[in-house]
């Protein structure tokens, strides 16, 4: 019998990675997360996804915005937008940020991509946090419109490769702006 690691772990390792904005989720018809409107400032911003697809269910937790576990593949999906307080780093040096926490950070392989016709990096990472639980990471990067986001894809090394289709999926339904809401 494998361990299975919970989706709070695993959205704990998730959560080192994104920024935390306090939001309990997202709202709409499944598909839309829509930014707080209780602050006048717009940390966040207004897009829409994909869904991953079946064995996928959302998580809603604090500091989360849009997250998905899967309990076959011990893996979470992770969607975060920041606007304003960013600062003005390249993709790459946005993608090394989220490296903070972890003990252990191997990039096997870094790419530029296209997404909502903006110039954007995929990375693939193998991680842990002092070195007890390996996890290996897809993480797309793109910035637009004064927005920064970070789309991931957290699992076992052992199921990785299993969900990255899932994660594709999300990825490619991902929209910004989003008008409404």
């Amino acid at each position: 019998m494998r361990p299975s690691t919970s989706p709070q772990v695993l959205l704990g390792v998730a959560l080192v990675t994104v920024s935390a904005t306090g939001c309990s989720g997202w709202v709409g018809n499944g598909d839309t997360y829509y930014r707080r409107r209780e602050t006048p400032v717009a940390h966040e911003a207004t897009y829409s996804f994909a869904q991953p697809g079946a064995g996928w269910r959302p998580l809603s937790q604090k500091g989360t915005q849009v997250a998905w576990y899967h309990d076959g593949l011990d893996a979470v999906i992770v969607l975060d937008s920041q606007c304003e307080m960013h600062g003005d780093s390249s993709l790459e040096q946005f993608t090394d940020h989220l490296r903070i926490d972890f003990r252990e950070w191997e990039v096997l392989s870094q790419e530029p991509i296209t997404l909502v016709q903006r110039d954007a990096v995929r990375t693939i990472v193998l991680a842990s946090i002092d070195g007890v639980m390996k996890t290996q990471m897809e993480i797309v990067v793109v910035k637009k419109d004064g927005c920064l986001f970070d789309l991931e894809y957290i699992a076992p090394p052992r199921s990785f490769e299993s969900g990255r289709g899932d994660f594709a999926k999300v990825v490619g339904g991902f929209a910004y702006p989003v008008r409404g809401g």
